[in-house]
Parts: C-alpha cells; sequence; structure tokens
C-alpha cells in the first residue's frame, strides 16, 4: 500500500514538473518572439535581402517583403511574386525561421499574403534519465497585406495579421501529453510611402528618393493557458507594436540600348525603428546594395539592435537568372552575420507579366 502510494505520488510530482517546465519553456519561447537577437516574427526577417541591408526596409517601393515593414512598400510590384526564405537562428538547438510569400499586382491594387513559422526544434528537459520527455514548440503568424499606388509617388497599404503559440510535451513515463492552448492576437499595420523620381538631371541614369514610414501590430494581445497549473492559469503576452520612418535614394544607369539591362544599379537605405509599448530602445540600421547586369546584387548593412551604440554589419549576394524561354525570373538570396553564425538564403520566382 505503502509502495503504491509512493508510485502515485511520484507521478504527481513528475507530472507537475513536466507542466511547469512547459510553462518555463513557453514563456522563454514568448520572450525570445518578441525580442533580441532570437526575436520573431516582429524583429527578425527571414528575408535575407533586407536582412543584409540592415532591416532598412521601411521606404523600399516594389518589395515582395513589405508586408514585415511596410504594407505600401507592395503596390510598386507587378506581375506574380513568389519565394520561400529560411533563416537559421540558433544552430545548436536548431531553430528555425520559414517564410512563404506571394503577391500579385493588378489594375486595382497589389495583394500579398505571407506565412512565418519559427520553430524551436526539440528541446529537452530530463525528469526521468530514462525516459527524458521532449517539446516540440513553434509560433507562427499569416498576413494578408493590400497596397494602392494612388498617383504622383504616394502609396498605401494595410495588412491584417493572425498570430498564435504552439507547443507540446510528451512524457512516455506517464503515457500523456501536457498541451498548452493559447488565445491568438489580431494585429493590423498601416504605411505610406512617397517617391520623388527623376530627382536626378542626368540622362543617363534614373534615380529616385523614397520615404516612408509604418505603424505595426495594433490590436489584441495573446494569452497561453497552462492546465493543471491554477495559480498561473493565463499568462499576457504582449506584442509589441512599432513606429518605423525611413528614406531611400536608388539609382539606375540607363542601357545604350532599349532592352538591355541596366550595367548598375545601387540602393542606399536608412531607417529608425522605435518600440511605442514598452522603454525598449530606438533602432537606427542601414543598408547598401549594388547590382551588375541586373543579375548579380552585392548587399551589405548594419543595426544597431545586435551592435547597441555601433552597428554590427551584415553582408549579402543575390543571384538573378532569367528563364526567358520559360517567361520567369529566378532568383537566389544569401544572407550572413558571420560573427553571430546567422545566416539566410531564399528561392524567388517572379512572373513579370502576370495575369493581370
Amino acid at each position: 500500500m505503502v509502495t503504491g502510494l509512493r508510485l502515485g505520488r511520484n507521478t504527481i510530482i513528475r507530472h507537475y514538473v513536466i507542466e511547469v517546465s512547459s510553462l518555463l519553456i513557453g514563456l522563454t519561447a514568448s520572450a525570445l518572439s518578441q525580442g533580441g537577437i532570437d526575436g520573431y516574427p516582429f524583429e527578425v526577417p527571414a528575408d535575407p535581402r533586407s536582412f543584409a541591408m540592415g532591416e532598412s526596409f521601411v521606404a523600399l517601393p516594389s518589395n515582395p517583403a513589405a508586408l514585415v515593414y511596410n504594407p505600401a512598400g507592395l503596390a510598386g510590384l507587378s506581375g506574380i511574386h513568389v519565394s520561400y526564405s529560411q533563416r537559421s537562428l540558433a544552430r545548436e538547438n536548431d531553430w528555425t525561421l520559414r517564410s512563404f510569400n506571394a503577391a500579385v499586382g493588378t489594375s486595382f491594387g497589389v495583394f500579398a499574403v505571407q506565412y512565418n513559422r519559427d520553430s524551436y526544434g526539440m528541446l529537452p528537459f530530463t525528469t526521468d534519465e530514462t525516459k527524458p520527455p521532449v517539446m516540440n514548440t513553434y509560433d507562427y503568424d499569416v498576413a494578408f497585406g493590400y497596397a494602392l499606388l494612388l498617383g504622383r509617388g504616394f502609396s498605401i497599404g494595410a495588412a491584417a495579421k493572425y498570430y498564435d503559440y504552439a507547443g507540446y510535451i510528451p512524457d512516455p513515463s506517464i503515457a500523456s501529453v501536457s498541451t498548452s492552448s493559447t488565445t491568438p492576437a489580431r494585429l493590423f499595420d498601416v504605411g505610406l510611402v512617397y517617391t520623388f523620381r527623376r530627382f536626378h538631371s542626368q540622362a543617363v541614369v534614373e534615380d529616385s528618393i523614397t520615404m516612408g514610414m509604418s505603424y505595426q501590430n495594433i490590436g489584441s494581445n495573446p494569452g497561453m493557458n497552462y492546465p493543471g497549473i491554477h495559480m498561473l492559469d493565463f499568462i499576457p503576452a504582449g506584442m509589441p507594436e512599432y513606429f518605423r520612418a525611413g528614406v531611400s535614394y536608388a539609382l539606375k544607369v540607363i542601357p545604350r540600348k532599349a532592352g538591355d539591362p541596366s550595367p548598375l544599379e545601387a540602393v542606399i537605405s536608412g531607417e529608425y525603428r522605435s518600440l511605442q509599448t514598452s522603454g525598449g530602445p530606438d533602432v537606427w540600421g542601414f543598408g547598401l546594395e549594388w547590382t551588375i547586369d541586373e543579375i548579380v546584387s552585392l548587399r551589405m548593412g548594419g543595426s544597431t539592435q545586435e551592435g547597441e551604440n555601433s552597428p554590427l554589419l551584415r553582408y549579402g549576394l543575390g543571384v538573378r537568372l532569367p528563364v526567358r524561354k520559360l517567361g520567369f525570373d529566378l532568383s537566389l538570396q544569401y544572407a550572413v552575420i558571420p560573427w553571430q553564425n546567422l545566416s539566410a538564403f531564399s528561392i524567388d520566382v517572379q512572373y513579370p507579366g502576370g495575369p493581370f
């Protein structure tokens, strides 16, 4: 009888330890999802082009990754854009951020959709040395965006986002699964872009200056429920609201023969980001891009988020392969922060003509 009571008590204690561990890991994942170098999905993009350019993309028009920074940046797109991006966040834990993007330009605006999923991998913690349970957890968001070119250089855009967290812990020792439930967040972004075209007077180049701003993550906050832990049944997790503002300058050398690729294109961008929901530090970023013959792009940038008072440099490379016989362009993008072993890559497909 005593042995049975001891076994029952051990089972209850083990189950409680698993619940508490689930809570702690869930809170850790929630904290990582809102800030820091491993922050997602609002501070760390998977798109390697914006990653390499210091995430200074609030003032870049015709940008397929605009749903992360400023939905108004979608307005200049034409045709169909589809991309898959992947970023390694922490190699030792196999944390991976994956992003799927699609955008289509029409005569009445540009529509876009994005799905981000940040997987923290299999996070082990030990309650039984012979049968250690493992936690598999991730957070994700789905975004739908729309942008419209109003004329005279003005573009507006808006996005609706759904954010949620999922996780579970299998426990072989008691043949059960501990699952946390969440109340998802529903968020909205708004943005504005204004472009001055033909700023340069020489006829051999085309250039423009673009200013952009956006306000992000207006809406509700998610919450987490952990069954069995009555003193901590509901854990709120606030979503960060951002104000972004920036400027970019783009220059394109006009080819001598109509229809030929431009021999050189250059983009310089800068961005200021302020966290509105807490006293976090303001972030400054910059980015540079050089594109040769519309095929090879070299990029670098920095952001004070990682470098504190001085930017930590990132580098990137992009290769565009026009598959003209099949009617689309294929681009391969790569970016890295070498000192932190962070890297990102993407595959982008564009159908320039599109159905509309």
